[in-house]
């Protein structure tokens, strides 16, 4: 009886540690958006842009394997660095100077991003992300909100270098979003 509990006991810690899924702990890269709108801002405009990561906690949703284990995707908080500077980036493809202390002011807020991963025969995984665009120019305000919802399919558990990828994407597409919006860059021009 006492050799059967010691096999069980070591059969489970045994197998406890045989589990190689862990969490991924991603980063947003420097975001290069895109501008397709054919408009631009004044030449001397000049924006003083801010972020701020919104987000309650560094987890944004769990990885899965075929054999049901889960293991947490991390966003590291903030993501401001790279917020801003692919808003400053934007900003300078339509025309106007990133400046500290400028009268114009343009506040990107990272409201939400969701990692959602499902298992039947490819692994799919949803990812959405939701920024608020905050632009301040002669005393008016303008709001807006930009989502992205993208679905990726895998043959297998995505690799850390897959997950960084898909994030990255969606952050980018949402940026883009904002940053084509011929609402935002009108007022900005105003």
């Amino acid at each position: 009886m006492r050799n059967a509990f010691i096999s069980i006991i070591t059969g489970a810690i045994l197998l406890s540690g045989c589990s190689t899924f862990q969490p991924h702990q991603v980063s947003i890269e420097p975001l290069h958006p895109a501008i397709t709108v054919q408009a631009a801002l004044p030449a001397n405009l000049q924006i003083d842009v801010n972020s701020k990561d919104m987000r309650a906690s560094d987890i944004i949703g769990y990885r899965i394997s075929r054999l049901s284990d889960r293991a947490p995707v991390n966003l590291p908080q903030p993501t401001t660095a790279a917020l801003t500077q692919g808003a400053k980036v934007a900003l300078v493809k339509l025309g106007a100077v990133p400046a500290p202390q400028a009268d114009t002011h343009l506040t990107i807020e990272l409201q939400n991003v969701e990692y959602r991963a499902t298992q039947s025969t490819l692994q799919s995984v949803i990812l959405n992300a939701t920024i608020r665009v905050i632009a301040e120019k002669h005393g008016k305000f303008l709001s807006g909100s930009y989502s992205t919802e993208k679905e990726y399919q895998y043959a297998t558990t995505p690799s850390l270098a897959d997950n960084q990828k898909m994030v990255n994407e969606t952050l980018l597409i949402t940026v883009n979003r904002a940053f084509n919006d011929a609402k935002l860059i009108d007022f900005l021009a105003r």
